[in-house]
């Protein structure tokens, strides 16, 4: 196995270097079979000699250090973890093992959110922070919260981490944990489209690293992300230069993990140009690479960018292929990650920063009510005579006639949200209502045709067949074996005629097609409809196809009212005997164990079980929903 991917490596390697060549440009690629060891042979001797516990940690904690700047997580968490059991196994005070676990604890937290396992990553940060309390371990403790804040980012959790970030600039005394919050402050502005802001804090981070060769890793991050608001900013002319400045000096210093971004954005570059050929080539390369180093995280943003460019090209085997091993990639993540432990940890975090800052608020309550009341006493003691009686009634008149102002404005907004719910409420009721008419009619219509036809109609037909036989047959038996049987045809066209007519006018990918057009009228919202193959789709029939065609209809409803999505994908596919619906969308997700399940999915489940269908979900808040439905076609 590792011959047949080394050999592939090679392969994609020699055809990408060609391809750019003969396109003329200088920019070459370098696919890893494995990712390089940077490291200082020096350490691991070092490591192997050490007879004490304390020179073991300092070298292990070395070596992951040098793990974390060289961008190689497995390795990262490996080393904290051997450092975590060192500790276990050593017999010291409390205190002076929580240092040393709170500096493995930053390790393992680091490495499992750069491999994408945000939720485990958060477990230790959480743990760290209560391991290092402020007033004895200051750098340790913001450094925890200066993880904790990375984490809440990448979940796109902003204003956690932003108070986060700010937080560390304002309490934290060493200098590089101020730098680097000052870099990821930056970046939340980055992420959430404040270019300008994001320009002047990376200049800010830039003039206080500048000719500190320590920081030689984050500088290389800013020009990176610099590059990346130009081209926002629609300048375009010298960003491959950039990017091929970058990759090659991420290269030549060990940065893989910005080597590996650098590829990923020269490959965005060309799809954004429509060379989707060039793109998809460099983005195989940098896809191989996150498989071998194990990047969960990277393969799914290296995954949505090539599904899109096969979906552009037509190629809706690979797309779809390549949507089977991003559902199978969130499958591992959910399964690595504790979700219940972290949820808990989180809420004790959570609760110990509101009793602290409700004691911050109640002393500074008591500072104002005391400083209040010293400038209560200076002021009675000039205020005499007919200034005693003046004074508070114009206050009370005053402090009266804001009260009622404050009143009158707050009776109208409660007027105005009242309103707005009532509209919302009468909306919704007119949807279900009718909803409810045309599943109902629909329904009875089956019904009726059913009846008609295998009642009515096979008791018309046995009455024929019978008088067919019958041996003596004259002008009187024609004329009733002719009237029984135009009663046969009308029964059937009118049982025929109570299933709806587009249905039986339309293909299913007609039907859905249009229903697509219909709902996206007015709408500022992405829906892409990718059927494969469209032969064998159109062949779908009967309840199947009406079936198939309403469970669409009911996730799109839902997704238009909950999700808040800017696109949507559908991916329906047949294959042997069976079909396979993939729904997708960015909008806001939710939280699947405690998902309340409301009438449409209800719905959606009742008729998978009468279908002898199957279904899964995967969604996590502010991350999107992926639902996976496979039927049987019999």
């Amino acid at each position: 196995m590792r011959i047949a991917l080394s050999f592939r490596i090679l392969l994609v390697s020699i055809y990408v270097l060609s391809f750019m060549q003969l396109r003329g440009q200088t920019i070459g690629f370098k696919a890893f079979g494995k990712l390089p060891n940077q490291i200082d042979a020096k350490l691991y001797k070092k490591l192997k000699k050490s007879n004490n516990k304390e020179e073991t940690l300092e070298v292990l904690f070395q070596i992951a250090e040098g793990h974390i700047r060289f961008g190689q997580p497995d390795s990262t968490v490996y080393y904290g973890n051997l450092a975590k059991q060192e500790i276990k196994e050593w017999e010291i005070d409390t205190v002076k093992r929580n240092v040393f676990l709170a500096k493995a604890y930053n390790f393992i937290g680091i490495g499992n959110l750069e491999k994408g396992m945000h939720e485990e990553g958060m477990k230790f940060h959480l743990e760290g922070i209560s391991l290092s309390p402020v007033a004895t371990m200051n750098t340790m403790h913001y450094t925890h919260k200066m993880g904790l804040g990375r984490i809440y980012m990448h979940k796109e959790q902003y204003e956690k981490a932003l108070f986060l970030f700010e937080e560390c600039l304002k309490n934290a005394k060493d200098k590089k944990v101020k730098i680097h919050s000052e870099k990821y402050k930056a970046d939340v502005a980055f992420l959430t489209n404040k270019f300008d802001e994001a320009k002047f804090l990376y200049y800010s981070v830039l003039d206080k690293i500048e000719n500190n060769p320590s920081f030689d890793k984050l500088e290389l991050e800013l020009k990176f992300n610099l590059a990346k608001i130009d081209v926002l900013n629609g300048h375009l002319e010298k960003l491959l230069l950039y990017l091929n400045e970058i990759k090659e000096v991420s290269h030549q210093k060990g940065f893989f993990d910005i080597y590996i971004e650098a590829v990923l954005e020269i490959g965005n570059y060309y799809y954004y140009h429509k060379e989707y050929e060039a793109a998809a080539l460099i983005l195989n390369t940098a896809y191989v690479n996150a498989v071998q180093w194990n990047r969960l995280e990277l393969q799914q943003k290296l995954i949505n960018r090539l599904r899109s460019i096969y979906v552009l090209q037509g190629d809706f085997k690979n797309a779809h292929n390549l949507m089977t091993q991003y559902v199978k990639n969130s499958k591992i993540i959910l399964k690595k990650q504790n979700k219940e432990l972290i949820k808990e940890l989180e809420v004790k975090y959570e609760t110990l920063q509101k009793e602290k800052e409700i004691f911050e608020l109640k002393e500074e309550q008591l500072l104002k009510e005391t400083e209040i009341q010293r400038q209560r006493t200076i002021k009675n003691a000039f205020l005499i005579g007919f200034f005693i009686i003046l004074i508070p009634i114009i206050i009370s008149l005053i402090a009266y006639y804001q009260k009622l102002q404050t009143q009158i404005e707050l009776n109208k907004s409660q007027e105005e949200v009242s309103k707005q719910k009532l509209n919302g409420l009468i909306k919704d009721q007119e949807l279900k209502l009718i909803k409810a008419s045309i599943e109902g009619q629909d329904k009875e219509r089956q019904r009726l045709a059913r009846e008609l036809h295998d009642g009515i109609g096979g008791n018309l037909a046995s009455i024929k067949l019978q008088l067919s036989n019958v041996t003596e047959k004259g002008s009187r038996y024609e004329g009733i074996v002719k009237q029984i049987d135009e009663t046969y045809h009308q029964v059937r066209d009118f049982s025929h005629n109570l299933i709806p007519k587009k249905f039986l006018r339309n293909s299913l990918i007609v039907l859905i097609e249009e229903y697509i057009k219909n709902v996206t009228a007015g709408v500022a919202i992405n829906i892409e409809f990718n059927p494969y193959p469209e032969e064998l789709i159109n062949k779908i029939d009967g309840t199947l196809k009406e079936e198939l065609f309403k469970i669409i209809q009911e996730l799109l409803t839902n997704c238009l009212k909950h999700a808040k999505a800017s696109n949507i994908y559908i991916y329906l596919n047949q294959y042997e005997d069976s079909v396979k619906l993939l729904f997708e969308d960015d909008g806001v997700g939710f939280d699947t164990e405690g998902m309340k399940k409301g009438i449409g999915f209800k719905n959606i489940q009742n008729r998978l079980s009468d279908l002898s269908g199957t279904i899964f979900i995967d969604s996590t808040p502010g991350r999107g929903t992926v639902i996976d439905i496979e039927l049987p076609v019999k």
